[in-house]
C-alpha cells in the first residue's frame, strides 16, 4: 500500500479488496494515516472493487475520528461497485467522496486557502 505526501496532504493508496483476511491490515493502515501530522488526508480506493462490512466500519470510524481531531479524511478513486455500497450505507452524508483522486486534492488544497 502506498503512503505519500503531496504538500500538506497525506495519501494512502489501498490497492486490494478488503476481506476478512486483510481487514486488520486495512485498519492499521488507516490508523497510521490518521495519526500522521497532516491535517488533510486522502484514502484512495481506485484498485478496490469490494469492501466487507468491517471495512466500511473502519472507514467510517477513521473519518469521524479525523474530524474530532480537527483533521479531514476524504475518500477518492472509488469504482462503481464501491460507490454503490457507499450509497447504500449513506456515506455521502458524513464524508466527502470523489471519483477522481485529483478532485480530492483540488478540494483539500482549496480548503487550505
Amino acid at each position: 500500500m502506498g503512503n505519500s505526501a503531496h504538500e500538506h496532504i497525506q495519501l494512502l493508496s489501498w490497492n486490494k479488496d478488503v476481506t476478512l483476511k486483510n481487514v486488520d491490515e486495512f485498519r492499521l493502515s488507516l490508523l497510521s494515516l490518521i495519526e500522521n501530522d497532516k491535517k488533510k488526508m486522502i484514502l484512495e480506493l481506485s484498485q478496490v472493487a469490494y469492501l466487507n462490512s468491517a471495512a466500511l466500519g473502519v472507514i467510517a470510524d477513521a473519518v469521524i475520528s479525523s474530524g474530532r481531531s480537527g483533521k479531514e479524511l476524504v475518500i477518492a478513486g472509488i469504482q462503481s461497485t464501491v460507490s454503490e455500497i457507499f450509497k447504500i450505507v449513506h456515506f455521502h452524508t458524513f464524508m466527502k467522496i470523489f471519483t477522481e483522486v485529483q478532485d480530492a486534492y483540488l478540494y483539500l488544497q482549496g480548503e487550505n486557502g
